[in-house]
């Protein structure tokens, strides 16, 4: 292609679009845990060698009360009866230490080998026994100055004791376990790995930078994190026994199983979003990690992933250029794609093979793009009026999509940044009355409905989704990038919101109305934990006054509240509902939007 400057422009995009593989910016790590996600639930590996039985705790027990500590005692003993080969607790027995049901209950912990759960905690305290897991001196761990932890009584009775935080990446969503946390500078194993020690005969551990070793496995863990499969629903329920059932006598539970106790109900806080659901118990998710750890079955991503390939899409975007040089244009495509189909062929067996994790769909669709300004380049060339074409190729290339794909979007690692944000809360009226009657796999689907409806608007209107804490929505905009108008947009969120749910309400007799509380305010926002991929998250007045606002909407009979930073800012979208003493806050002027119609009246 003589004296035609697009061989080059197609050449320096494909630097540009490699270096970014192996820059790696955060956004770009988050759209390839995507595509992995998408690969390993389409080809999850073989069925594990270790099969977890999960006893799902539910509202009540076998006699039809309110499930209780004494109720747990009795499912203890019914456990430790046929002497599991290991129990784990996603679970915190942390209240009530002296109440006399305790001492059944720790016989029962001893009796079964129990190991029992801890929360991470910003402050000093909480009594754990000495860490047991050996660390390498080059590996950070996520810390924490202090735990929410057992009583001692358990403490003492139990085999172990071990972490149950879970970790979100930026999207909120799970996929990584860490294999073991800090308090208060003493390593301590997460629940997973603990129970596959104990399966192993309390196997000695090792964590080193980028492995674990368990006796005589190692497997991968980079940063001191384990990337689990998560399982579909489907099989939630096939390894799942309901504790009433084991307490009646109507489930038999199996001699010598590995067993994990925990609550898929959304009033205990333990529903978080996987690949699989975004409503996935947190139980579930530590069967997922003690099965594949047990098997070996430990998804990985090489150090030379990224290197490899960027090498992958110079080689492809190079081979393009010279293809579209030397063939028609569709006959170029065509052999482009094929090499394109034996990458993401290698990719796939190498995953189904190896658990190896190399991205077999960005480099082939970076590479097409640079086919696709090639096709440009060739256009030009039959044009008879170079100077003219040129112009007319720049007016044919849209600058945002060229700004989009070339620039580094720099997102970085946030540590106690000050921002300015909007902070959006939702909550479902009556959500455990309305759904008392439904049965799991029911519950399960029609929250999964309603968030995929919910997150779905307000990404669309350019918020984050922060978390999904049991049937309630915690959303920011202008975080972690600028948003111009993020006042607006949030207040536009809020009346899709409204509109969607009532549509969504009248679809599903019976599920309750959605309330939604809005502030504007300075925040300190930032990644907590250890790394980029643990929950980014926000404190400050105007995120928890926005939490506050959302419950304040039973008082007023509204939908939305809308606290009074924000009415200042937008005072053409909003209408003064009055003042009231919001808790902590004391007398505030609150508003509603005003296109809002009156809160329905409930039948």
């Amino acid at each position: 292609m003589p004296r035609n400057p697009w061989p080059a422009a197609v050449l320096a995009l494909s630097l540009a679009l490699a270096a970014l593989f192996v820059i790696a910016p955060p956004w770009l790590i988050l759209w390839q845990d995507r595509v992995f996600d998408r690969m390993m639930t389409a080809l999850p590996p073989s069925e594990p060698v270790e099969q977890v039985t999960v006893i799902d705790i539910g509202a009540t027990d076998d006699l039809g009360q309110p499930w209780d500590r004494t109720a747990t005692a009795r499912l203890v003993a019914r456990i430790a009866a046929t002497k599991p080969r290991a129990t784990g607790f996603d679970i915190v027995f942390s209240g009530n230490c002296d109440r006399p049901v305790n001492a059944a209950l720790a016989h029962g912990f001893a009796q079964s080998g129990a190991v029992l759960g801890f929360l991470l905690s910003p402050t000093p305290g909480g009594s754990l026994p000495p860490g047991d897991l050996a660390v390498a001196e080059d590996v950070t761990l996520w810390p924490a100055a202090g735990a929410e932890a057992p009583c001692p009584a358990f403490t003492a009775a139990a085999s172990a004791v071990a972490s149950i935080a879970l970790p979100g990446d930026a999207d909120a969503a799970v996929r990584r376990i860490p294999a073991a946390v800090s308090v208060a500078g003493i390593a301590h194993p997460s629940l997973p790995v603990a129970l596959a020690r104990r399966v192993q005969g309390d196997a000695p551990a090792l964590l080193l930078p980028r492995a674990l070793r368990l006796g005589d496995v190692q497997l991968r863990a980079p940063d001191g994190l384990l990337r689990f499969i998560p399982s579909p629903p489907d099989r939630w329920l096939q390894r799942s026994l309901p504790a009433a059932g084991v307490l009646s006598g109507s489930v038999t539970l199996p001699d010598r199983a590995l067993i994990l106790v925990g609550s898929s109900l959304p009033e205990a806080g333990g529903l978080r979003p996987t690949a699989a659901s975004p409503v996935t118990p947190s139980v579930q998710i530590m069967a997922d990690t003690v099965e594949q750890i047990l098997s070996g079955q430990v998804p990985w991503r090489p150090v030379w992933a990224p290197a490899t390939e960027a090498l992958v899409v110079l080689g492809l975007g190079g081979a393009g250029l010279w293809l579209l040089s030397a063939l028609t244009p569709v006959a170029a495509s065509l052999a482009l794609a094929l090499s394109g189909a034996l990458w993401v062929g290698a990719a796939l067996v190498l995953w189904r093979g190896t658990g190896m994790l190399l991205d077999p769909a960005t480099p082939l669709l970076a590479a097409f793009g640079t086919l696709a300004l090639a096709l440009l380049s060739r256009a030009a060339l039959a044009s008879r009026a170079e100077r003219a074409l040129r112009a007319r190729m720049a007016q044919l290339v849209p600058p945002a999509l060229v700004s989009r794909i070339a620039a580094d979007p720099r997102l970085m690692r946030l540590e106690g940044e000050l921002r300015e944000v909007t902070a959006l809360f939702t909550d479902i009226e009556g959500f455990s009355i309305a759904t008392a009657e439904m049965g799991p796999r029911e519950m399960v689907a029609l929250l999964d409905a309603y968030f995929a409806l919910t997150c779905g608007i307000v990404l669309k209107h350019g918020g984050m989704i922060d978390k999904l804490v049991g049937d309630a929505v915690h959303a920011l905009f202008n975080a972690p990038l600028d948003q111009p108008g993020h006042e607006a947009a949030a207040l536009a969120c809020a009346a899709d919101l409204i509109a969607a749910t009532e549509s969504f309400r009248a679809a599903h007799g019976g599920f309750g109305r959605t309330r939604i509380g809005l502030e504007t305010g300075p925040a300190v926002l930032g990644d907590v934990g250890h790394g980029g991929r643990i929950d980014y998250t926000a404190h400050g007045a105007a995120v928890n006054l926005a939490a506050r606002l959302q419950e304040a909407n039973k008082r007023f009979g509204t939908s939305t509240c809308i606290g009074p930073e924000l009415a200042r800012r937008c005072p053409e979208n909003v209408r003064p509902l009055g003042e009231a003493d919001i808790r902590s806050f004391g007398p505030l002027p609150l508003y509603t939007l005003r296109t809002a119609a009156p809160y329905p009246a409930k039948e």
